[in-house]
């Protein structure tokens, strides 16, 4: 028998849509900037997109997530001489803190490759055209994004019109995260007894240092910022923390800043045992360059082991990528090594017994030859 779509709309579930993203600003991006009489500027093409897209189901809540980097190539034509003109433009982030949940003012750089006065002149103007364009064309995406993969999602009904990640349910525009944060009630929990559990692990390496991941996991503002909903959180062991509106809850049991946590992990959902409690391991380790960060959730129960692993993936680390974070290939990041600005020349390794070898070797020569000198002249 199927689920009712309450019930089954209302674990986590999510969808990359990456490159149905990129394919769709590429064909809102390529276009006419302006046009005054012949005085005109467009662009021609996106040489890159680069970044993920997802849409998640939350709660009964769809919600999207993005984060693209775009280079793109624009052209024109000066009134004065009506030559072509050319150059790129490259949009570092375009993203929710920018886009439906900024007040989209993009940030772009540009460039010419055309040096003469009449194309600095329509650099210019163009300069001052694009931000309205990228506004534009570039803050449906969210919505875009819902209306053509909601449906794959959610079981029954419509996806939400604002195409942003959705509050939790009966928080008004008046009402801020603390208010909502502080209504939150936990309940304690702990493992059923013959319940067959497993253990699930993720992990990635992060270009962060290890002191900022383990306050994004653990500070109640920074909380907010990447999981797009209340929290509430003090980093105290014995102390109560509820996260994604209180859909997850539970105590901190260790903390070790900034290389470990563990803190039992219950989730509020139908798929869940009823106040069943995991508990959460996270471990963060430190390189020069990047940190290694890896979440290890035992008590899982059988047969939730994907859905668990393609969540913390989906709502942790996309998460921490949503608001900036750079996730780079582990294998090209070693867990230790030196930093690169105080990188020494690998020395030789030291063996006493070589040396000392050698040493004495070269003593017993040196005598021996003395001693030959020594019997010719005397």
């Amino acid at each position: 028998m199927a689920l009712p779509s309450s019930t089954a709309n209302w674990h986590w579930k999510n969808k990359d849509v990456s490159p149905w993203a990129k394919a769709w600003v590429e064909s809102q991006l390529v276009g006419v900037i302006f046009q005054d009489g012949k005085t005109s500027a467009k662009i021609d093409s996106v040489i890159t997109c680069e970044g993920d897209a997802e849409v998640g189901m939350r709660k009964s809540k769809l919600l999207t997530i993005y984060d693209l980097r775009l280079e793109l190539k624009w052209s024109g034509v000066a009134a004065a001489d009506e030559n072509a003109v050319e150059g790129t433009i490259t949009l570092p982030e375009v993203s929710h803190e920018v886009g439906a949940d900024g007040d989209g003012d993009y940030q772009f750089e540009t460039t010419l490759t055309t040096e003469t006065p009449a194309a600095r002149e329509l650099y210019a103007v163009t300069r001052k055209h694009l931000p309205a364009y990228l506004k534009k064309k570039l803050d449906p995406l969210p919505a875009e994004m819902l209306a053509a993969h909601g449906k794959d999602l959610k079981v029954e009904g419509t996806p939400s019109a604002s195409g942003t990640a959705t509050p939790v349910s009966g928080v008004g525009p008046a009402a801020t995260v603390a208010n909502v944060a502080a209504k939150m009630k936990t309940t304690e929990a702990k493992a059923i007894k013959g319940l067959n559990t497993s253990t699930v692990k993720v992990d990635a390496t992060f270009a962060v240092s290890a002191s900022d991941l383990f306050d994004l996991l653990t500070e109640e503002q920074k909380i907010v910022m990447w999981s797009r909903a209340a929290a509430k959180s003090t980093p105290k062991v014995d102390s109560e923390y509820s996260i994604f509106g209180g859909n997850i809850f539970g105590k901190y049991v260790e903390i070790q800043k900034p290389t470990k946590i563990v803190q039992t992990w219950t989730l509020k959902s139908p798929n869940w045992p009823e106040n069943h409690g995991a508990t959460l391991t996270t471990s963060l380790t430190q390189g020069s360059d990047s940190t290694t960060i890896v979440f290890e959730l035992a008590g899982v129960p059988t047969g939730h082991e994907d859905e668990i692993r393609n969540n913390l993936s989906g709502y942790y680390i996309r998460g921490f990528q949503s608001i900036g974070c750079v996730l780079v290939d582990v294998k090209d990041f070693p867990h230790s090594f030196e930093p690169r600005f105080i990188q020494k020349e690998p020395q030789p390794e030291f063996q006493p017994s070589i040396f000392s070898s050698r040493r004495l070797a070269a003593f017993i020569i040196v005598s021996m030859l003395a001693a030959v000198i020594s019997s010719r002249y005397s």
